[in-house]
């Protein structure tokens, strides 16, 4: 159940336009692969632009609120097919390189990191957060000087800057359990001392831990489930073998009272009829012990007995 060297990690690099994010990206991609280790990008950038480009009628500088949701759903698609791929490499192919999976986008909702946390529990992986934390006035020069350098494709219109730094939800582990395992970095533009490696490795730690505290917890859950499920088993076993003897007890009342026996009718044809009736009770009660608990909802096994052995004798 612990996590292992193998277990990919999926991590998200989230921070403000022009934070750095993509540059860092890049550089662990160019760089950070080793025999043990695999880092890939997946960027909504790229996405986006991919989407734009096919729309004849789209202009790169204008925002479409459209296709950011379309990206946004290709980009969950794309997490999910390569490490889906990377699950069936380990199992079928015996794959020991480690993926790291970095997408590159804002995740300047919390909404939106939690939204790939849970796809993370859903395809058993770990999850991270590397925040790339630059202040916004340094981040919306740098994005103004993209203008100035020609660069105006990955320029962000000043809009949709101001807009994202006024609702940017930096990560909180103390808030949000899927921003527990993050990183924070404060500036990726000159290096300066900076030890991209040594922060991974820490991050990469941190979401290898979280997933086996995820895999303890599931494991427990499971183990709880199944002895919940032996507990309702053995009380619906109770339950059937005391109304067995109960519905036995009537039965032998039943044929030492002279008085009920209808007329004509033998001991033992009565006996012989009651016990089939016993039997198909008990058949139905055993294939449906749904009707058990619910009827154990409300009532003690006791009360639930006495009530079916008093259906049983109400029903002649």
């Amino acid at each position: 159940m612990a996590a292992s060297s193998f277990d990919s990690i999926l991590v998200l690099v989230c921070g403000l336009p022009a934070a750095g994010k993509t540059t860092l990206v890049k550089q662990l991609v160019d760089n950070g692969n080793n025999e043990s280790r695999l880092y890939e990008r997946i960027s909504f950038d790229d996405l986006y632009d991919q989407m734009a480009a096919a729309d004849e009628d789209c202009k790169p500088s204008e925002f479409d609120p459209d296709k950011w949701k379309a990206s946004q759903q290709a980009m969950v698609l794309h997490v999910t097919t390569r490490l889906e791929q990377q699950s069936a490499s380990i199992r079928e192919n015996g794959t020991t390189q480690q993926l790291v999976l970095l997408v590159d986008d804002n995740f300047q909702y919390r909404s939106l990191r939690k939204r790939f946390f849970h796809l993370a529990v859903q395809l058993n992986c770990g999850f991270a957060v590397l925040y790339v934390n630059v202040g916004a006035d340094i981040c919306r020069e740098r994005n103004k000087a993209r203008g100035m350098n020609r660069n105006e494709d990955v320029r962000v219109p000043d809009e949709v800057f101001q807009r994202m730094a006024e609702v940017f939800e930096a990560p909180n582990g103390d808030q949000n359990p899927w921003d527990v395992s993050t990183r924070e970095l404060h500036d990726t533009s000159t290096g300066n001392g900076l030890d991209i490696e040594g922060s991974m490795n820490t991050l990469i730690k941190l979401a290898e831990c979280e997933l086996k505290r995820r895999r303890c917890l599931q494991f427990e859950r499971l183990n709880e489930e199944a002895q919940q499920c032996r507990d309702r088993l053995a009380t619906q076993q109770n339950v059937l073998h005391l109304v067995d003897l109960g519905l036995r007890q009537w039965v032998s009342a039943k044929l030492h009272d002279e008085t009920a026996l209808p007329s004509g009718m033998t001991k033992a044809h009565l006996a012989s009829q009651l016990n089939q009736r016993r039997k198909k009770i008990l058949a139905l009660m055993k294939g449906s012990p749904s009707d058990i608990a619910d009827l154990l909802d409300d009532k003690s096994i006791e009360e639930v007995v006495v009530s079916l052995v008093e259906r049983f004798g109400q029903q002649e």
